[in-house]
């Protein structure tokens, strides 16, 4: 299989300039659990509720990147929902990815992100994932791609706004296998999110949550995009984010708690 990864890289890169530049455009959707939106005293917010679900699990980003940097970002899109302001949602379940931009060659990230009307710049080095070719092809659109797979571990918070014990700290750790499509064709070891470090830009990632899949792609624009990392918001450690964010967390739960008392947190 190494021999194999070897001679991808070898034809695919005689095919690229190295001022060669690009844009995909992915689709992202996370799935949650809705259960405890059957409970009765929820059916008459149940359309509001689903409506805010989808605002905050499916999501469209595009990738702009060069042989060693990429910048990726939301689609910005207008929101026509009630009310506007706070979306304690987005808070509780926790998507970070802001603006995030990525250093193949440097091998750092920098995230620009945005949390309560403040915004942070995590910055992280790469993480060399250990992924393992399963000698699976399909075609994504036009092109071949390879499967490859890894196995991490997370800690996920349930998403349970129903539950009786408001108080609870519904953490759960496992162990799950990402999958990952990529395509020697376009030899950029890139791809959405933090997901890079394959002989091929990835068009598509499941990691049992969230499914991404790349719609559309755009080489060798003739707009050239200027890739440049992000300098808007306080430097803070992923580690330092994440403890901030379980404190909003908590806040937002309080926020919910105190709303459906009063009949007020739509």
């Amino acid at each position: 299989m190494k021999k194999l990864l070897t001679l991808l890289i070898l034809i695919s890169s005689f095919s690229f300039a190295q001022d060669f530049q690009g844009k995909a455009f992915y689709m992202s959707k996370l799935s949650v659990d809705k259960s405890w939106m059957d409970n009765p005293r929820f059916a008459s917010r149940k359309a509001y509720l689903n409506d805010m679900i989808k605002k905050n699990t499916e999501k469209n980003y595009v990738l702009a990147f060069n042989s060693t940097e990429s910048y990726y970002t939301e689609q910005e899109k207008i929101d026509v929902g009630e009310g506007g302001g706070y979306n304690w949602m987005a808070t509780y379940m926790g998507n970070n990815i802001g603006k995030l931009y990525k250093n193949t060659q440097e091998k750092v990230t920098v995230n620009e992100t945005e949390m309560m009307g403040k915004f942070f710049l995590i910055t992280d080095p790469i993480e060399n994932k250990k992924w393992k070719m399963t000698g699976e092809t399909k075609k994504i659109g036009q092109y071949t791609c390879y499967k490859a797979t890894y196995e991490k571990e997370v800690t996920e918070r349930v998403f349970s706004f129903g539950s009786q014990n408001q108080n609870q700290n519904n953490m759960q750790t496992k162990t799950v296998e990402v999958s990952a499509w990529f395509t020697p064709e376009i030899p950029i070891s890139n791809g959405p999110g933090l997901y890079q470090g394959l002989p091929g830009l990835i068009l598509e990632v499941n990691d049992g949550r969230t499914t991404i899949l790349c719609t559309k792609l755009v080489l060798n624009p003739d707009e050239k995009s200027k890739i440049k990392q992000p300098k808007k918001g306080k430097t803070i450690s992923n580690s330092d984010f994440v403890a901030l964010q379980d404190q909003k967390r908590q806040e937002a739960r309080e926020m919910w708690q105190r709303g459906r008392r009063g009949g007020s947190w739509r």
